[in-house]
């Protein structure tokens, strides 16, 4: 198939953290990358944008653009699917619209005894998560009514090169560097996440692109659940750092627990991740380390 042949998946947000990790996989699928620009995001966004779909074309696309907790407003993410959802009532030929949601939606209701599934309860407890859960629900919406074709994918805990410094295990990485030989300083470390590498996560955003059904809502995750503290600790004994939390002991029975099951998504595109944990931490603090080598040459 010739590059003229294949089809085309636009990506808004695609210099982002996941954004990058889309356009870099895509290929992999035998797809023609499109970056949105930033300008179509002005005065009368959606006129913008469906503008911009009509000229383009794209048989798939992905919702990547975002604001992540501690870096601006997170309401935001609400008015930018409100804005897709108004574009593709405006175009000739929608794609296919996969948005990029988060596991923030089930808050306290997350399992706690297994891996939460798309069934469980959504109660987030953050406003990022709030603002998370209204842009599903609008989704939902768009397709029960207009009957668009959007999916949202519920994601988890994602660690790779790109990742924003604040975020874990990022956060956990440069801090251990900082403190080779000696001892850093966390919060609480009892809370339980599922972390995946951000390729493997592009990659089932893009399976549910290509093999997804209108208005499904999918985990985006590993099934494998990680302690805080077993994070820590093993960072630590490969850097050569050792930490301390000075935050009030809770009992564990009673510690925050969210991992994801990813049958459904399994079941539904036949995706699964290709690095496992190990895998996965070690790639992301080479990308630390590779980055902080750069910023020390220049």
């Amino acid at each position: 198939m010739s590059h003229a042949d294949k089809a085309k998946l636009l990506v808004t947000g695609s210099t982002g953290f996941i954004g990058q990790a889309i356009m870099a996989r895509a290929q992999a699928w035998n797809l023609e990358t499109v970056a949105a620009p930033r300008t179509i995001f002005g005065p009368d966004c959606a006129g913008a944008l469906a503008t911009y779909l009509d000229q383009m074309q794209p048989a798939f696309a992905i919702d990547a653009a975002g604001v992540v907790p501690g870096r601006g407003d997170v309401a935001l993410n609400l008015a930018l699917t409100r804005t897709w959802i108004e574009a593709l009532g405006r175009v000739r030929n929608a794609p296919r619209l996969v948005l990029v949601g988060s596991a923030a939606i089930y808050g306290t209701g997350a399992a706690r005894d297994r891996a939460t599934g798309e069934d469980d309860p959504w109660r987030p407890v953050s406003d990022y998560g709030r603002a998370k859960l209204a842009a599903l629900e609008l989704g939902r919406a768009a397709h029960a009514r207009a009957g668009h074709d959007i999916q949202t994918a519920v994601v988890f805990n994602l660690l790779g090169a790109g990742q924003p410094g604040h975020l874990a295990p990022r956060v956990f990485i440069e801090k251990a560097i900082a403190a080779r030989g000696g001892r850093y300083e966390v919060g609480p470390v009892h809370a339980v996440r599922d972390f995946m590498d951000v390729e493997d996560a592009a990659d089932a955003l893009i399976a549910m692109a290509r093999h997804g059904a209108a208005g499904e809502i999918l985990n985006v995750a590993t099934g494998r659940p990680t302690r805080i503290r077993d994070l820590l600790d093993t960072i630590g004994a490969r850097i050569g750092a050792s930490w301390i939390s000075r935050a009030d002991a809770r009992d564990e029975a009673g510690c925050d627990i969210c991992y994801g099951d990813p049958a459904r998504l399994v079941e539904r595109t036949g995706w699964h991740p290709r690095f496992d944990f190990d895998t996965a931490l070690t790639r992301a603090m080479d990308a630390v380390l590779v980055n902080q080598g750069a910023k020390a040459k220049t």
